[in-house]
């Protein structure tokens, strides 16, 4: 190969490289987000409803042309979340034999009545929440802080659960009188508790956090994001980071210490511009129609 066709190929190499290595900040339009994290019902707050919380974090974001953001990759930030406050509504044994599992937000004590979602940007690698998923039960420090999270702040996104995923009422279940349309999670799992498998739905609205402005769309169905998750067993055995069995199921007078849950799967999301990229692209407008009047 000639030298010419080589650093050819080298700077097509780099281009696609560059495509496929969008920095955090500059992505834009409709958005898949990928995320892997740990469920459990231990260590609920105290004081609240709660029956499952968890952490984790978010892997990769992709978007129209070639955008993609990898964590760690694309410009060296991770994005972590907490999971917290959510309530059993409703659970409903279903015609194929699992289980429909309505949930609200956790109210008493710390509980406000919303599912929380916080997102939390950082450039260091928690390896208990991106690889080795070993992140303790134990080290729960608030109702919304984990101690792998603490420090972290502000968060880059704080997130509240919306209604919209369920149009319908549903009849029977262990709380008959319950009104499903007022459920901000709906899950179909193999089991009321945890491990279980199964799938789940949310809408999501955007509260705050430093990037809230570029997330804040109202563009899904009137919310923010529209996510869809997959429910799996955590655990080396079943193929996600390095807890043993007995630390992801616990044993008799030995409560799991691992998470036991593991989800993952994307959330759809639209991202707007920061105000200087929205000057920016308005100043090269206003340049192109110079051109354009000069060409005319």
């Amino acid at each position: 190969m000639s030298i010419k066709k080589m650093i050819l190929a080298a700077s097509l190499g780099l281009a696609a490289l560059s495509a496929s290595a969008t920095p955090l900040d500059s992505l834009m339009g409709n958005m898949n987000i990928k995320l892997q994290g740990l469920t459990t019902e231990a260590n609920t707050f105290a004081g609240t409803n709660e029956s499952t919380w968890g952490v984790g974090s978010i892997t990769q974001i992709t978007g129209t042309g070639g955008q993609a953001w990898n964590m760690g990759v694309s410009d060296g930030s991770y994005l972590y979340y907490m999971i917290y406050g959510i309530a059993d509504q409703n659970i409903v044994n279903n015609s194929t034999g699992s289980l429909d599992l309505y949930n609200v937000g956790a109210t008493g004590g710390a509980g406000d009545g919303k599912i929380h979602l916080d997102i939390y940007r950082s450039n260091v690698n928690i390896l208990e929440l991106t690889s080795d998923f070993n992140a303790q039960v134990g080290d729960r420090t608030g109702y919304n802080m984990h101690s792998l999270l603490s420090g972290l702040g502000p968060a880059y996104l704080t997130v509240e659960f919306g209604t919209g995923k369920q149009t319908t009422n549903v009849a029977g279940g262990i709380n008959p009188g319950a009104d499903e349309t007022l459920a901000t999670l709906v899950q179909v799992v193999t089991s009321a508790t945890l491990p279980a498998a199964g799938t789940g739905q949310f809408f999501a609205d955007v509260t705050g956090g430093t990037a809230a402005a570029q997330w804040d769309s109202n563009g899904l169905f009137g919310h923010d994001l529209d996510g869809k998750f997959t429910l799996s067993t955590n655990g080396a055995s079943q193929g996600s980071g390095v807890c043993t069995d007995e630390e992801v199921l616990g044993s008799p007078g030995n409560p799991a210490t691992c998470f036991t849950g593991f989800i993952n799967d994307p959330i759809r999301a639209i991202r707007v511009p920061e105000p200087g990229s929205l000057a920016l692209v308005g100043l090269g407008l206003v340049g192109l129609a110079g051109l354009r009047r000069r060409m005319a």
